[in-house]
């Protein structure tokens, strides 16, 4: 019997954790290497390999890697808020002023955190993978279809024993298992759990030798924080049950820009007290990922003709977006829209890489009665249609 993903799949957008911590880990990296991070003294008492807040500001901006010190001070902020590093008191939260932080990698404080601790773990296993001469990761032909920097279940369990990675193999498949279900590896089909088998075939979901953007940091925050149904975007349905899309999208939350401004911390924030529903999403994939050449996903194009109500369907994602609801008894749904579809075009016009705000108003600025819309749908679906 095939196994369906969907019976253990972790939270959507654990994989955001991971490329939020790998951005928290360049930034690291690079701070050694310009002397940032030091044994600082401070009223007599001596702070070990501690970096300064506003030094900090100023190198980053100096260094192009953000705006100005708002942005700046933004980006660290979010990064404290995923326990990437903290005061060295725990007494502030990050501030453009002479305070001392610490990454936790740095005074053994990772170990508190589940997982800031994976992430070095996988950290280690890519790249000891990666620089090894006899590697497990090749390309794989099966039906048809090519994968590229694949490896064979079996295959990577014996890499994690004979590399001293686990002890032994029951340890080793657990860590397979543990990868997959933070979506850190994935089977190329999505269609297994980590198993110990050769005829399995598995993929990293994630580059960690890619270079990242620091503003990276604040949306991947935000696809986090949506998908987890915390502070984000919220689409609220009708009462009388009918799914439209001018009154669905409904923006909520706190304005990251005051925030940081006024020196509120975003765990201070106050929760939203309203429900959300939760994403369709088996997992949120980025607008790079859907363009990327090996992509599982797949173009159709509708074309939508509006009633007196609307479209009948609800978009949510801040780039890309996709299709979180559809009113069965809506056009929408007559023309075969799907729920995790992603929009790939509206009118023409590629809309991956914008949130469903500017989504939407393509969408209800159309001149006619009717849209194009081009959406991508993974494979998996479509074969279970």
């Amino acid at each position: 019997m095939t196994e369906h993903r969907q019976d253990y799949s972790p939270v959507v957008s654990s994989l955001n954790t991971y490329k939020i911590y790998l951005i928290g880990e360049q930034l690291r990296s690079c701070m050694n290497g310009v002397g940032l991070i030091r044994d600082r003294k401070y009223r007599l008492r001596t702070y070990k390999s501690c970096f300064q807040g506003n030094e900090t500001v100023d190198w980053m901006v100096r260094s192009k890697r953000c705006d100005d010190r708002l942005s700046a001070v933004c980006i660290m902020r979010t990064l404290q808020k995923w326990s990437f590093f903290h005061h060295v008191c725990d007494d502030h939260a990050f501030k453009d002023e002479l305070l001392f932080y610490r990454f936790r990698r740095d005074d053994g404080s990772i170990e508190s955190q589940k997982d800031l601790l994976l992430f070095y773990k996988v950290l280690d296993i890519y790249h000891s993978i990666n620089s090894s001469k006899k590697g497990i990761l090749r390309s794989y032909q099966v039906k048809g279809q090519a994968f590229d920097r694949a490896f064979m279940g079996s295959a990577f369990v014996d890499w994690l024993v004979k590399s001293g990675m686990v002890p032994t193999k029951e340890r080793a498949i657990i860590t397979g298992r543990q990868l997959l279900e933070n979506d850190i590896i994935r089977h190329v089909t999505d269609d297994h759990h980590f198993r110990n088998d050769s005829m399995l075939l598995y993929q990293f979901n994630i580059d960690l030798d890619q270079r990242r953007r620091m503003s990276d940091v604040l949306i991947l925050d935000e696809q986090r924080r949506m998908s987890t149904d915390s502070r984000s975007s919220i689409e609220s349905q009708e009462s009388h049950g009918r799914i439209t899309e001018s009154r669905d999208q409904i923006s909520a939350g706190n304005d990251r820009e005051n925030e940081c401004a006024e020196g509120t911390s975003q765990e201070a924030a106050e929760p939203i007290p309203l429900s959300q529903p939760k994403s369709v999403l088996l997992r949120y994939e980025t607008a790079d990922e859907l363009e990327s050449p090996d992509t599982p996903y797949v173009k159709s194009c509708l074309r939508i003709f509006s009633d007196s109500i609307g479209y009948g369907f609800v978009i949510r994602g801040i780039g890309p977006t996709y299709v979180q609801t559809v009113d069965p008894e809506g056009p929408a749904a007559d023309a075969g829209l799907k729920v995790r579809q992603y929009v790939y075009s509206v009118n023409g016009v590629n809309v991956l890489r914008e949130d469903h705000h500017k989504v939407a108003q393509r969408i209800m600025g159309s001149d006619k009665d009717y849209i194009n819309i081009c959406v991508m749908s993974h494979k998996r679906d479509i074969k279970d249609k």
